[in-house]
């Protein structure tokens, strides 16, 4: 069982996974945006998240992304990769594959395809096994717009935290009565992420340490100033750079999602390419609007 202490504090990018005109990984890419991102002052990289993918990607495909960052962002920054899958034993073997390819931690999401059947019994049943089999830590991904609206509540997320091998959270639900509450029961060793940079500075208010958020592979330094006003205690800075960020953070999530997330890095850093199929690109008209947003930022 591994230390937390490897999740440190800060923010974290979930990389988009890159593919070329014939639809394969685009490894080129992925380096240009690791190398992009190196001295902006993120914490770590997250891989085959929900912006990056995951569920289009074959096995092969995820080791090959694994080591790209690992090899690229180098030993210093914490690895992150997805590895919740619909099964226990899958989730297992990915988390087998992702600890062999050079992750650090395993982001598990819930299975989500039985929901009717996935009340708090199952889904601890299936994080333990998960956890007690896992060569690397446990972050729980709770994400319900990406399970079909499954939202681990407090409880469950905090009777999970006492599993040693299980040491932290990254919730995109938006909920932060619930985040103060894990905060408050939870072991002071389990870390809680906010799930998107469109509340980081609330959640940071009620016990986060940092976020996943997409926000940060388009505004690296923004989203990580962020973070550090609110370290440092000045907070009138933070809730208008917090204000400022929310319509560019709604644009890359919500409204135009992974399709989205890659326009705007073709916008603002010149590369980004194609979702897989059956995503589809961005509109003319939607580029347009999203180009609008991204300026105000």
């Amino acid at each position: 069982m591994a230390e937390s202490s490897i999740l440190v504090d800060g923010i974290y990018p979930p990389l988009p996974t890159f593919f070329d005109r014939n639809d394969e990984l685009d490894i080129a890419t992925l380096r240009r945006h690791i190398l992009r991102l190196a001295e902006t002052g993120i914490a770590g990289h997250v891989v085959m998240g929900t912006n990056g993918e995951a569920v289009h990607l074959s096995t092969e495909e995820r080791a090959q992304t694994i080591e790209t960052v690992r090899e690229v962002g180098g030993a210093g920054k914490p690895l992150l990769a997805g590895c919740g899958e619909q099964s226990t034993r899958e989730t297992i073997f990915n988390c087998q594959q992702a600890a062999c390819s050079g992750a650090d931690m395993a982001l598990v999401l819930p299975p989500f395809y039985f929901k009717g059947r996935m009340d708090s019994r199952s889904l601890v049943a299936h994080y333990r096994i998960v956890a007690d089999n896992s060569p690397i830590p446990i972050v729980i991904y709770n994400m319900p717009a990406s399970t079909g609206g499954l939202d681990l509540d407090a409880v469950t997320i905090c009777t999970l935290a006492e599993h040693p091998n299980v040491i932290g959270v990254k919730d995109s639900a938006g909920n932060m009565v619930k985040l103060a509450q894990i905060y408050a029961e939870a072991p002071s060793r389990f870390r809680i992420f906010a799930g998107s940079a469109g509340y980081l500075l609330p959640a940071l208010s009620v016990g986060a340490v940092g976020a996943v958020a997409a926000l940060a592979n388009i505004f690296p330094k923004e989203v990580c100033r962020l973070h550090e006003l609110f370290i440092d205690g000045k907070l009138e800075e933070a809730r208008l750079l917090q204000a400022r960020l929310v319509p560019a953070n709604t644009a890359v999530t919500v409204t135009f999602s992974v399709p989205g997330l890659k326009a705007a890095l073709e916008l603002v850093a010149g590369y980004g390419g194609r979702p897989r199929s059956p995503l589809l690109p961005l509109t003319e008209h939607e580029r347009k609007q999203l180009a609008e947003i991204l300026e105000r930022v």
